[in-house]
């Protein structure tokens, strides 16, 4: 293996003819890197709002949906470079997948649902990620500080219509037909 410096860069040669550039390389995993920190904070927050008001899916589940559709889309993103479609495919996966993850946090409960801003949550969190991913930082940022607060000002105050919708108990404690 060889080594040589060109005008700003360092490049290493396996005697194969392949070349590695590594100012090139090093740009890209601090690339990745940045995408990757900035959709796990974004869900991080979500993911706060959702156990400071002790409610389904807390900090890491955010954070893990969040990182986890930013390196889908990376991939999805790399895999274009021989195959434009991928992107394509890359995103009907990922739905289809997020959307069964979102309903499995959806619980119905007498006349009560219960986990539809959870499911929400994780949806718009995967959202977030893939908007990052993408280089539409403006979108993911933006979309993850209005879901914080929109999901903190709305699990603020109580809801008195699903208080008064609550079915009442069974008074001789068995199961409902």
């Amino acid at each position: 293996m060889t080594a040589s410096a060109g005008v700003g860069m360092l490049t290493a040669s396996s005697g194969d003819g392949a070349q590695m550039d590594w100012g090139r390389m090093a740009t890209e995993v601090l690339d990745i890197l940045l995408r990757l920190a900035a959709a796990g904070l974004l869900g991080a927050c979500i993911g706060y709002e959702r156990r400071v008001h002790h409610k389904a899916i807390g900090i890491a589940g955010m954070v893990l949906i969040a990182i986890g559709s930013t390196t889908y889309m990376l991939l999805g993103r790399h895999l274009a470079e021989v195959d434009p479609s991928s992107i394509s495919r890359t995103l009907q996966g990922f739905l289809s997948g997020i959307g069964f993850l979102g309903g499995s946090v959806i619980f119905k409960s007498g006349f009560d649902v219960k986990g539809i801003k959870a499911a929400a949550a994780v949806w718009i969190t995967g959202a977030l990620g893939l908007a990052i991913a993408t280089s539409y930082w403006w979108l993911g940022i933006t979309v993850g500080v209005v879901t914080a607060v929109v999901m903190y000002i709305a699990d603020s105050y109580p809801d008195e219509v699903r208080e008064e919708k609550q079915e009442p108990p069974n008074p001789l404690g068995g199961a409902k037909k």
